[in-house]
Formats: structure tokens, C-alpha cells, sequence
């Protein structure tokens, strides 16, 4: 049984009472906000001017109704987010363009400073905006995901087991960082090797049911599920 999801969400905006439409415009909020905010320092906005304009995109998105119209025949939730994304950012662009006096070289780009004055920080690497925005979105979902996953083994007593996991899988395939033997484990825990294998067995499992969970909130099918995760480990491995 899937958890609700976004398309469940949207549901609810097109046909719930609008007492309910501000908790669902929140929770979408809290999801995307950090991918959204990636691409929109991409396009190399400031850090400033790239939080104001994630508000205004969700008020676009709300005055639009893009979301109401969403169907989810026609793609995955996350594309929809980000072709809205991608034509309000255009929109954006033409209108703060339009807004500059034209000097006597020309326009100025808005790629070229910060319109609160703060200087353009953005990577130097290649990466498109849509790039940063599939980057964050997998950062963000995987940190969801550890999150509950440390809460729920924290509160079942199994800390070692999500300490092990943690140390041992995550940290080495996030960060490249040289993960400890199981001899160091076991003698952080003051259990055996054997005993450090089989927790980090069962961490895993439960990391693979937790992420399944989580994807499942916006994937449509069991094949979509296994595509998702294929192109989030795409994405981070990027």
C-alpha cells in the first residue's frame, strides 16, 4: 500500500476545501524547496535573490494553478515541477532584463551580479540548472530518508545498527570517505565482527524499504520505483 502522494496532493488542491489547499502548498514546499533553490543559483541568481524568488515561484504556481492542472498520465511530478520551474525562470530573466536601463553597451545580463548586490557564486563546473535541480532533488530525498530511518532504529534501540550502516555504506558513497573495517566497528560497539556484518545487513534492508516508501510517495508504479532509483544514484554519482 503506497503512502499518499504527490499526485494525491494535487488532488486535493483541485477538488479540497480551501482550508485544506495551504497545508498542501506547505508540504510541497518543504519537498522542492531546496531543488528549486539549486536551479535558481544555477541561472546565477544570489543566495537572496534565489529565496525570494522560490516564494514567488509557488505563488506563480498558485495564481497559474499549474499544479491543479497537473495530470499524471502526461509524466512524473518532478518533471512537472521542473518545466514550471524552468518557464518561470525564463519569465523572470525577461522581466528583471526589462526592467534595467540600458547603459550605453547594452543591457547587462543578470547572470553578470546579484541584484541585491551580492556577488554571483556559482560553481564553476558545468552543470546545467535542470542538472543542480535533479542533484538536489536526490540530496534531499536521501536525507529524508536517513533521517527517519536514524529516528525509527534510535527508537527501536538499534543505534549501533543505523551508527554502522551510517559509517560503513553512506558516508563512503556520499563523500568518498574511507569507510572503517569491521574490526573497527565491532570495537567501537563492543560487539563481533560477525555481529557488526549482520546489523549492517538489516540496516540496509531497512534503508532500501525506507527509500522504496519515499519514492513511492510520488512514483506511480512499481517499474517507476525502479527508475527512480536508477536515476537518483545516477544523479548523485554525477
Amino acid at each position: 500500500m503506497f503512502p499518499i502522494t504527490d499526485w494525491e496532493r494535487l488532488k486535493v488542491l483541485r477538488q479540497g476545501a480551501e482550508t485544506n489547499k495551504p497545508a498542501v502548498i506547505g508540504e510541497l514546499f518543504a519537498r522542492y524547496r531546496g531543488p528549486i533553490l539549486a536551479f535558481l543559483r544555477r541561472r546565477g541568481y544570489s543566495t537572496e535573490r534565489a529565496e525570494d524568488l522560490v516564494q514567488d515561484f509557488f505563488l506563480y504556481c498558485l495564481d497559474e494553478r499549474v499544479f491543479e492542472k497537473a495530470d499524471p498520465e502526461r509524466g512524473r511530478f518532478r518533471n512537472l515541477m521542473l518545466r514550471a520551474l524552468t518557464f518561470f525562470a525564463a519569465k523572470q530573466h525577461r522581466h528583471d532584463t526589462a526592467q534595467m536601463r540600458a547603459p550605453d553597451g547594452g543591457f547587462t545580463s543578470i547572470e553578470s551580479g546579484g541584484g541585491d548586490g551580492e556577488p554571483l557564486q556559482v560553481p564553476a563546473d558545468s552543470a546545467t540548472p535542470e542538472a543542480e535541480f535533479t542533484r538536489a532533488w536526490a540530496e534531499s530525498l536521501i536525507t529524508r530518508v536517513l533521517t527517519t530511518l536514524r529516528e525509527k532504529m534510535q527508537g527501536d534501540g538499534h543505534a549501533a545498527h543505523f551508527d554502522i550502516f551510517l559509517h560503513r555504506m553512506i558516508e563512503p558513497a556520499l563523500s568518498g570517505a574511507v569507510p572503517p573495517s569491521q574490526a573497527e566497528l565491532a570495537r567501537k560497539h563492543g560487539i563481533t565482527e560477525k555481529e557488526v556484518s549482520n546489523r549492517l545487513v538489516t540496516a540496509k534492508r531497512a534503508y532500501q524499504r525506507r527509500l522504496r516508501a519515499e519514492i513511492a510517495t510520488y512514483a506511480r508504479s512499481e517499474d517507476e520505483i525502479e527508475d527512480e532509483i536508477r536515476e537518483l544514484f545516477q544523479a548523485l554519482a554525477a
